[in-house]
């Protein structure tokens, strides 16, 4: 199936193997999940992303070796990681061509914003946490607080990798989906920089054997 957007260019859509994984996100907090409705409302694909990346995370998460609650946390944390985009304007998420400073000064903050959402609930708390350090990088290039290494919480780093790589294979206004061995090319060139190498094995050889089972 081609996309519509990008005509020659195989469509990212719920076909991949890692959407039709059941997931729930199990904490039942009405509250949180009738954001992620109006997530899902005010922009489709960011919400639909969430889901992709919950199912990779429960599926990379043993491989790095989280123990039971660490994953519960951390598949909680991805299902819920870009609820902070409910405070940046459409013309912002959905724009075509490159971000202004002003426009990427109210992207970056999106993951304190999801903290801030979450963390009146203290069930989800440490999942809170794990939301606002999603971009953060290894080596302590990401945002918003360039944390570096074992200051990222391990629930964090899998959710990282995680979520580069569906974004990667996925449609974008800026740009069309790149092939899983583009994305799989660019992961391995993040590895000890962008990605914990743990974490980043963990991801490749769960997408490696989706792809061989697909």
């Amino acid at each position: 199936m081609e996309s519509e957007a990008y005509p020659g260019r195989p469509a990212r859509n719920a076909s991949n193997t890692w959407d039709r994984q059941s997931f729930a996100p199990g904490d039942g907090i009405p509250a949180l999940d009738a954001l992620m409705q109006l997530l899902h409302a005010k922009d489709g694909y960011t919400a639909s992303h969430c889901w992709r990346v919950s199912s990779l995370t429960r599926l990379a998460g043993p491989r790095m070796g989280l123990e039971p609650l660490e994953l519960r946390t951390a598949v909680l944390a991805a299902f819920y990681h870009d609820i902070g985009k409910l405070g940046i304007v459409n013309s912002v998420l959905s724009k075509p061509g490159q971000l202004t400073a002003s426009e990427w000064r109210s992207i970056i903050v999106h993951p304190t914003i999801g903290r801030e959402l979450l963390e009146s609930f203290l069930s989800v708390q440490r999942a809170a946490l794990v939301i606002q350090q999603h971009h953060e990088s290894w080596d302590g290039s990401g945002y918003p607080m360039s944390l570096t290494e074992e200051e990222i919480l391990p629930e964090a780093r899998i959710l990282r990798v995680c979520d580069v790589y569906d974004a990667l294979v996925s449609d974008r206004p800026y740009r069309p989906a790149y092939a899983h061995s583009e994305a799989i090319e660019m992961i391995v060139n993040g590895i000890g920089t962008e990605f914990e190498p743990v974490a980043a094995e963990a991801l490749l050889t769960i997408t490696d054997e989706l792809h061989k089972a697909a």
